[in-house]
């Protein structure tokens, strides 16, 4: 069984600059005192344990352990001492475990071994190489290494494993699909996406990359639509106003059809998917666009349709609604007018959270939104959000604008 007094001093060496980063001159010493407190042997028969163990060691370790005496009261010890890095392995060899220098050696082992990696594509070789190299010097000098962790060895081999197949990896996929040939486990890459995407920029040197950017998308990039659109393909024409239910349009076929048109005099885009399949039902022969935060597929839709067509937008009436409006205006470049989104004050409303005031205030400084302020001005004076959720307006009528407000 280890004394606790040289438990308590390896794990003082731990936390101490030495211990993180390694040894650069002198010897490592602590306080005498706070190291019997950290041993909880401050006193009593604690201590003359803790003593006797602390005196045996000095012995034991042939002048690597020495504890600095009073020059004129040898009984007076003022600090305990390690005489270099061969002290440190005597100490940790003494209790069995690896030392701090050890396993930083150890750590950078890793990333001179993975460096050489045959599985990274030949694209990516030499900014993989330089990038393991870094983190090997690094973790020699026990320096930060995120977004690998230094006590973790099989998280960080785990990392280490997926990244190159992830940089070899060609053409659009689901990320579920991904994870589960990369990783065994198909939800296992979004559980890692944080630390994959650090990883991925650092060794890219694009801050702006992410997994979607690598084709890994979390679903695929379609609009859901209804209503009157025909898509010219080179192997036909697509009407989608023949069909009586929504339809969803991937973003590969928006692409590759050499012409898009609409007969619709109108475009309505709705923020919640339940408004959306109520309006839909009514087939007022308007185009109708499911869509919050555009995007790419609604983006590129917008892209195609005939710029003299007439856009509208039906969001709930809260701030995060407003943003998405202007998200879709800035994203789009149209002059997409707001519907129904006007502010209904309520009984036992839901207060403005800190979030939706920052919100408020940055879409009020914003003069490209200038028609939105007043409605944002009575949002900010009430406090609160009134009744501002679009199903709150009740089920739709077949003429436009499809409601009342009340």
């Amino acid at each position: 069984m280890n004394p606790p007094i040289l438990l308590a001093l390896a794990r003082c060496f731990q936390a101490s600059q030495t211990g993180k980063c390694g040894w650069s001159q002198g010897d490592f010493t602590h306080d005498y005192r706070k190291l019997l407190e950290a041993a909880a042997a401050a006193d009593g028969d604690d201590r003359v344990r803790a003593e006797a163990d602390l005196k045996a060691a000095e012995r034991q370790s042939g002048g690597l352990l020495t504890l600095d005496r009073h020059p004129r009261d040898p009984a007076l010890v003022h600090r305990v001492r390690l005489a270099g890095a061969a002290a440190e392995a005597w100490l940790f060899d003494r209790l069995g475990v690896p030392s701090p220098t050890r396993r930083r050696d150890e750590l950078s082992a890793g990333f001179s071994k993975a460096a050489a990696d045959p599985a990274v594509p030949g694209d990516w070789a030499d900014a993989w190489r330089t990038w393991c190299g870094d983190l090997a010097a690094r973790a020699v000098r026990g320096a930060p290494i995120g977004p690998f962790a230094k006590d973790d060895p099989a998280g960080n081999a785990e990392l280490l494993q997926v990244l190159p197949g992830l940089l070899a990896w060609r053409g659009e996929s689901l990320i579920r699909f991904a994870s589960c040939v990369l990783c065994g486990d198909s939800k296992r890459l979004e559980q890692l996406e944080a630390r994959l995407r650090q990883a991925l920029q650092e060794i890219t040197g694009d801050p702006g990359l992410t997994l979607q950017s690598l084709g890994l998308l979390p679903k695929p990039r379609t609009v859901l639509l209804h209503g009157p659109l025909r898509l010219e393909l080179p192997g036909g024409t697509l009407d989608t106003g023949l069909l009586a239910g929504p339809v969803q349009l991937s973003e590969t076929d928006i692409a590759a059809a050499e012409r898009i048109h609409t007969p619709a005099v109108r475009l309505l885009s709705i923020e919640n998917e339940t408004s959306f399949h109520e309006i839909a039902k009514l087939r007022s022969g308007i185009l109708l666009i499911h869509t919050s935060y555009p995007g790419s597929a609604v983006r590129q839709l917008f892209a195609r349709l005939p710029p003299e067509l007439r856009c509208h937008h039906f969001g709930d009436s809260d701030p995060a609604g407003f943003d998405i409006l202007r998200d879709l205006r800035e994203k789009t470049g149209r002059p997409i007018a707001p519907l129904h989104m006007d502010f209904r004050d309520c009984d036992d409303p839901p207060l403005l959270t800190a979030e939706d005031q920052r919100l408020l205030e940055r879409l009020l400084a914003l003069p490209a939104h200038r028609d939105l302020h007043p409605v944002l001005a009575q949002l900010k004076a009430a406090g609160h959000k009134g009744r501002f959720e679009q199903e709150s307006l009740g089920r739709p009528h077949p003429e436009w604008p499809f409601h009342w407000i009340p």
